[in-house]
């Protein structure tokens, strides 16, 4: 879990690049074979044939803590029907918080959540293992705007 977190830790890293695509509070980078869309606040990223996708959600916390937030967001994940097999949410010594979580065909994702300045950044991978350095290349492409 610790290799996890500091593989996200990177999306903290805001990072300038060129031609970067705009998705509101952040740019990033959208590698050739990968598609986006948003929801709200939440950018998804997804690789054309389905393997893995990347969701990034930037938004005001309206005050509460980020365990809140974690239990909030477990407790949504849980009721939309698409995930089961939830870890216990863990906060890591940099203070964000992450969990893991199956969808219901058995793919796992990992979830980051952290905060600063009354906002919080949340992060979801599903399928990592499929996105390779198409994922680590979008998250050094993000720049908070």
């Amino acid at each position: 879990m610790k290799r996890f977190a500091l593989v996200f830790a990177l999306v903290l890293v805001l990072a300038i690049s060129a031609g970067a695509e705009d998705f509101g509070k952040f740019t990033a980078d959208v590698p050739a074979g990968w598609t986006t869309t948003q929801n709200g606040p939440t950018t998804i990223f997804t690789k054309n044939d389905n393997t893995s996708s990347l969701s990034i959600t930037v938004d005001e916390t309206g005050g509460a803590t980020l365990e809140q937030l974690a239990d909030a967001f477990v407790d949504a994940f849980k009721n939309s029907g698409s995930f089961t097999d939830f870890t216990k949410p863990e906060k890591g010594e940099d203070g964000s918080i992450t969990f893991d979580m199956k969808t219901t065909n058995g793919v796992v994702s990992n979830c980051m959540i952290t905060s600063e300045d009354g906002k919080y950044l949340l992060v979801v991978v599903t399928g990592a293992e499929n996105g390779g350095e198409d994922l680590v290349n979008i998250m050094n492409s993000i720049k908070e705007k």
